[in-house]
């Protein structure tokens, strides 16, 4: 059979098709009902196959479904049937229609004899819908109580908070599996402990705090940071840093690897979503993408325009409108949500109902249009949850498209004008408001109350303008940022050195994410005790206090002795001018195992203990000068923990 040949199309011919078509409903004429051969699509039951023989009712509350071809199938057009036959083609739906289309008569919806014709504002007939101008009176969301376990934190010491997220079942799995991967890869084990691992974490805290350029500046002798080269070689950061897992890839079996492509990260994933979701919610959450930077080799890495850091791994984010992360799920293909894998709901209203899973009835949530749908709205009903989003324009309901204004029509009203359009039940509002351009907004909980104003910037007059605005879109506004807020905190002091191992990112990633959730508890509980807001730590001190005192608690054997205070500065008892000498801390000089006396080069110096007699020795760690002699052991004494300068 010779192949068919398909004509190439100009302008005109498709101009020309698209009036012939019979995709789009139209409206009888008088003509029609002249034309002997008409029958209304919709009016006679001979017409109407056994699918479509329902009650009024049932047509009702089907949804209205638009022809996606032309002449694909018996009885889609008032041409099939004539002409050529039932056969599907370009010739299928020709006949009298494509005249009358010829000729220039109106084609609008195909509508039953019932149907009604409303005329809008402007004289034009605008088709009936369950969507009308009224007014928007919802019922207000109440929060249940006590909505979930009330934690109470205050009192709490960085390592308490610390511990809401590593904790030691996690640390001891981290050093179960890296010891176990490492035997089975090189034959030794890693000899990780759970100090070790303590000391690590504690290690790369604060070098994300200081955030040098370069990851080995930290022990080069010209940009040596003590707290870190003291406590562990460069080399055995490295190590650690390539070695360390959390699952042991023997135990893994294909068929799980298939289904979890995360399965590598899985177990922390899980202990950060336990911290995660025992934190304080809001009733007001908001719902967006953020993206873990990653541009190296990563199956499931992505591409997200207009986030601060557009290619890497992709996770949904509920949120705080303070930055407080309350749940999160990882992105990895289709298998990202298979609880939802049979149901019709998109990628976007998958990831809102299975984060909204872990909520009581009586939250509102805000995500932006990749979320937004009527069917998801719907659905968050059922459950007792309310909700506020965006919407793109092709998932507007079908039968709200013909009543909506048009954006050239809002747009020569000026900015702050808005129409609200409420459906019948009364339970979803559509606002479409105008400010630079055209704002649409689906909202089962606001709508036009309470219009306020607000200030925009004219270009065309190089000023600020005042601008009404409805209730719904300030609130969007107020309460959407939380996710972009936690990436702003997350970019603040990152651990983002270079690696090729996306697992390396992932785990400094979460490890991140949890120091910034625990500094907005800390932040909160220092407020509710009334201390001055200069007197709490902004992010980068505290994360860098944290690492010392990871560092610091479990280096020093004495694990007992009160923490280490700030440095003491003592000055010389003599006279003439006062010789300051940094004195190290008490847990510092208390370590004794790298305390051991040294005999200087050079000449006698002051004893540092007893300020008065010049001795030779000196300690090797403190590197200050002390007696010893076979009278006086300052150089014990200063290494005690009860000793007195």
């Amino acid at each position: 059979m010779a192949s068919r040949q398909i004509p190439r199309l100009g302008d005109v011919d498709i101009e020309q098709l698209l009036v012939d078509s019979e995709i789009e409903d139209f409206v009888p004429s008088d003509e029609d009902v002249g034309d002997p051969e008409y029958m209304p699509v919709f009016g006679s039951p001979e017409n109407r196959t056994e699918t479509e023989n329902e009650t009024e009712s049932e047509a009702e509350e089907r949804p209205v479904r638009r022809a996606q071809g032309r002449g694909h199938g018996a009885g889609r057009g008032r041409g099939a049937g004539r002409g050529r036959g039932a056969a599907s083609g370009r010739g299928a739906a020709r006949g009298r229609g494509a005249e009358r289309g010829r000729r220039g008569v109106r084609r609008g919806r195909v509508r039953g004899p019932n149907s009604t014709v409303e005329t809008s504002s402007n004289g034009s007939s605008v088709p009936s819908s369950n969507w009308t101008i009224q007014e928007f009176h919802p019922q207000t969301p109440v929060l249940l109580e006590p909505a979930y376990l009330p934690l109470n934190s205050q009192g709490y010491q960085k390592q308490d908070y610390w511990k809401q997220y590593i904790t030691d079942d996690l640390i001891d799995l981290i050093v179960q599996k890296s010891n176990q991967t490492a035997v089975e890869r090189h034959g030794r084990s890693l000899n990780l402990t759970a100090v070790e691992t303590h000391v690590y974490l504690g290690i790369t805290l604060v070098m994300s705090s200081i955030n040098y350029p370069n990851l080995r500046m930290a022990w080069e002798k010209k940009w040596k940071v003590p707290v870190i080269a003291d406590n562990m070689s460069r080399n055995r950061f490295l190590q650690l840093r390539n070695s360390l897992k959390v699952v042991f890839d023997n135990d893994i079996t294909p068929q799980m690897r298939s289904q979890d492509i995360l399965w590598k990260v899985r177990p922390l994933i899980q202990y950060m979503q336990v911290g995660c979701r025992a934190q304080q919610k809001d009733q007001s959450l908001s719902l967006d993408e953020m993206i873990i930077p990653f541009t190296g080799s990563c199956s499931i890495k992505q591409y997200c325009p207009g986030k601060p850091n557009p290619v890497g791994i992709k996770a949904f984010v509920l949120a705080n409108p303070d930055g407080t992360v309350c749940d999160f799920q990882v992105y990895q293909g289709q298998t990202t949500f298979s609880d939802y894998a049979d149901t019709p709901f998109g990628l976007g209203e998958k990831a809102v109902l299975t984060l909204a899973d872990q909520l009581v009835p009586g939250h509102i949530l805000y995500f932006d249009r990749f979320f937004t749908s009527e069917k998801l709205f719907d659905e968050l009903e059922k459950r007792g949850i309310k909700g506020t989003g965006t919407i793109m324009k092709n998932r507007i309901p079908y039968d709200v498209r013909e009543s909506i204004i048009s954006d050239n029509e809002l747009k020569s009203q000026g900015r702050g004008s808005f129409q609200v359009l409420v459906r019948n039940d009364k339970r979803l509002a559509l606002t479409k408001w105008y400010d630079n351009k055209p704002v649409l907004l689906l909202s089962s909980v606001e709508a036009d109350v309470e219009v306020d104003e607000c200030k925009r910037w004219c270009k065309k007059d190089k000023r600020y303008v005042i601008v009404p605005r409805p209730r719904v879109v300030k609130e969007y506004n107020k309460k959407m940022g939380g996710v972009d807020l936690a990436d702003r905190m997350l970019a603040v002091c990152p651990n983002r050195y270079r690696t090729r191992k996306w697992t390396q990112r992932f785990f400094s990633h979460m490890i991140d994410l949890a120091v910034t959730n625990f500094w907005l508890q800390y932040k909160n509980d220092q407020v509710k005790l009334g201390v001055p807001s200069t007197k709490i730590l902004q992010l980068r001190a505290f994360k860098m206090e944290l690492g010392e005192m990871l560092i610091e608690s479990h280096v020093f054997t004495n694990s007992d002795h009160e923490e280490a205070s700030e440095t003491e500065v003592v000055s010389a008892r003599r006279k003439g001018r006062p010789s300051t000498v940094v004195v190290p801390s008490v847990k510092f000089r208390t370590h004794a195992a790298k305390h051991l006396p040294m005999i200087s080069d050079g000449n006698s110096s002051r004893c540092r203990h007893c300020h008065y007699n010049r001795t030779l020795f000196k300690c090797m760690h403190c590197k200050v000068s002390l007696c010893l002699t076979r009278y006086r052991n300052c150089f014990f004494d200063f290494h005690q923990n009860d000793s007195d300068n």
